[in-house]
């Protein structure tokens, strides 16, 4: 390893709870070379490999993948802890400012706030928050990525060897108090995200999805006195990147979610979308009309009742055919448009089989979510694309209730021409 040169850091020192810390800009390299990972905090070689190991893995290579591509890139602030070494902080002093020294129009809080930290490069750093962030920043500069003049905002620490539980404390504290980003947040600001645009501008622009026909609300379930809505914007997001995958060929969504395409690109995406929805609507005529209804409510009650009405009414019935119709476009090679219109025989109401007892519930007069793989595997078995129909119908028997042999609904007629 290179010998580590001194660098002074701009720095903004402050305290909270009983931690003393400072906010400093530094260089992408400066990261890469003088930083290590969290398995400081444990004495088992054994524990600190582990970390690594999951740490430097694919995760880290899409963080890599995203500073280099995304032009916008942007990251929350590295939490870093310096122990060994003599880091050494220096309060603004000598400088000028209109003719008079800066250190006379400062408060003495502020003079006691704003300097610079100096390494020597002798101390031993590492990340107490933002680890995978950290393994994606040695990757890209191991990958040549270059930063020019980027600066990495972190938030220094200082850390005793003697005491690695409180060091230990302070990781899982801010690790698991951190919340993964909500679907609907996702949706809303997301401006990589080539569902959430997209789901945006058909709800923004399109009348087939303006609200209240698509619910923009924070529930991936439709509300039992939702009686208007054809599904949630959650459902509408999950349904995009089923069929936004497929286009791209793709089994993993990681481009599609954190790369934004070229306005081009995206504007294809967006013409998929409604070629689709557009096969659904002429295959499904109830969809249809529900889009082209300046009266949903009028629509929407005739079809999602208490009695079930048409499963494409509900989000997991949207969702299950999505993944069928693209099940049967792949192994038909057949576009999905087509694919949808080949499995207009499908059978809509929920009060009859399959959906009933799988997915709908007509005692109690509400859905079983748990029943959305069986309903696929159903679903694929009528359309002609299971391999084992007896492994179905035992999981449908079972759904039923009962131990007697069960009959699984017949092929559909399928129209590939």
């Amino acid at each position: 390893m290179a010998t580590l040169k001194n660098i002074l850091l701009p720095a903004l020192r402050g305290h909270m709870g009983d931690w003393v810390y400072y906010t400093c800009l530094v260089p992408f390299d400066e990261i890469a070379s003088r930083v290590t990972y969290a398995k400081e905090v444990h004495r088992d070689e054994a524990l600190s490999k582990m970390i690594q190991r999951s740490l430097e893995g694919k995760r880290a290579e899409h963080i890599a993948d995203y500073l280099a591509n995304t032009k916008e890139h942007f990251f929350n602030s590295l939490v870093l802890a310096i122990y060994d070494g003599h880091p050494e902080w220096l309060e603004v002093g000598q400088f000028k400012a209109s003719g008079k020294r800066l250190a006379e129009e400062l408060s003495e809080q502020g003079r006691e706030t704003m300097g610079f930290i100096s390494l020597s490069g002798a101390e031993k750093i590492f990340a107490v928050d933002g680890q995978h962030r950290l393994a994606g920043i040695k990757r890209a500069v191991g990958n040549k990525v270059n930063f020019e003049d980027e600066r990495v905002p972190v938030v220094f620490i200082s850390h005793v060897e003697t005491q690695r539980q409180r060091t230990r404390r302070l990781f899982t504290t801010l690790n698991k108090t951190a919340r993964p980003v909500k679907k609907l947040d996702i949706i809303a600001l997301d401006e990589d995200d080539t569902m959430a645009i997209t789901a945006r501008r058909l709800v923004e622009t399109n009348p087939w999805f303006k609200s209240p026909k698509i619910a923009v609300i924070s529930s991936e379930s439709l509300p039992v006195s939702n009686d208007v809505s054809l599904t949630t914007i959650a459902n509408l997001y999950d349904v995009l990147k089923q069929i936004f995958k497929y286009r791209a060929g793709k089994g993993a969504d990681e481009m599609l979610r954190f790369y934004r395409p070229t306005d081009s690109e995206l504007e294809k995406y967006y013409g998929y979308a409604l070629k689709y929805f557009r096969a659904i609507a002429e295959t499904f005529p109830e969809v249809g009309e529900l889009f082209d209804s300046s009266q949903p409510t009028t629509v929407t009650q005739i079809y999602r009742n208490t009695d079930g009405g048409h499963f494409l009414f509900r989000p997991v019935g949207l969702h299950v055919f999505t993944s069928v119709a693209i099940d049967f476009a792949r192994y038909h090679s057949i576009p999905l448009d087509n694919a949808v219109r080949a499995l207009r025989n499908m059978p809509t109401d929920l009060g009859s089989r399959p959906y009933r007892g799988v997915i709908w519930d007509p005692l109690r007069h509400r859905m079983i979510l748990t029943g959305r793989r069986l309903l696929r595997d159903i679903l694929k078995h009528m359309s002609g694309l299971t391999d084992d129909p007896a492994k179905v119908r035992e999981a449908y028997a079972r759904a039923l209730g009962t131990d007697a042999a069960v009959r699984l609904p017949g092929l559909i007629d399928v129209n590939i021409g």
